[in-house]
């Protein structure tokens, strides 16, 4: 009688299809089903659906900021050929344009020390002689020869105090006083366009973030 061999290696096989195998009169066992990956999450989603009161908040500030921060931006890109003002007995203010750069000629009378505001370095605020037209220059003396930025009438506040003073030696500067800011020109300094930028990404950002909560509730109201 010959004898059944068995197959070492093929016992483990056998054993897992066994395992698998349904005990008689037991109903077959379903694989079980496939599961489908989670969907992806859109990056920024949680910061689109946000409260729309906060995103109007936060685009109202920006747009606000963005306003101040337009005259620095705009002279930035301005021309870089300044306007002639002329000089003594020639003046041409007429031609002024603020927020332009622009170049005058002439004596500084009537001058008084400041300190620049923000660098604490020290200037000199005189009025263009046969002018109501004041110049901050750096530091004290110089060429009479003054090119540099014609601030906005809005951005003239900070002189006050020095056309003040200057108003206290007899010199009528009427209200249509101007400041030219000499040495300021145009293609320098990228802080307020870098500051621009970013104000107007967050007002994308916020005026998005309420488009789509208000097509949200459209949808959900229907």
């Amino acid at each position: 009688m010959s004898e059944e061999r068995k197959d070492p290696a093929g016992e483990p096989e056998a054993a897992f299809f066994d395992a698998e195998r349904p005990p008689d009169g037991a109903p077959p066992v379903a694989p079980p089903a496939p599961t489908s990956a989670p969907p992806r999450r859109r990056w920024g989603a949680p910061l689109l659906r946000r409260s729309p009161v906060f995103s109007f908040v936060i685009l109202a500030v920006a747009a606000w900021l963005l306003g101040s921060f337009w005259p620095d931006v705009a002279y930035f890109f301005s021309a870089r050929e300044p306007i002639d003002l002329g000089g003594p007995g020639a003046y041409h203010l007429d031609r002024a344009q603020e927020n332009r750069l622009v170049q005058a000629r002439g004596d500084l009378v009537d001058a008084v020390a400041v300190r620049d505001a923000r660098s604490g370095a020290e200037r000199t605020v005189g009025r263009l002689a046969g002018t109501n037209l004041l110049v901050d220059r750096p530091g004290r003396g110089g060429p009479p020869v003054f090119e540099g930025r014609l601030l906005p009438v809005a951005a003239r506040d900070p002189y006050g105090e020095a056309a003040r003073l200057i108003a206290d030696r007899g010199v009528s500067l009427g209200e249509g006083w101007r400041v030219l800011r000499d040495g300021d020109r145009p293609r320098r300094g990228w802080l307020p366009v870098l500051g621009a930028a970013m104000l107007a990404a967050l007002i994308v950002l916020n005026a998005w973030s309420l488009l789509r909560n208000a097509v949200t509730r459209r949808e959900a109201s229907r």
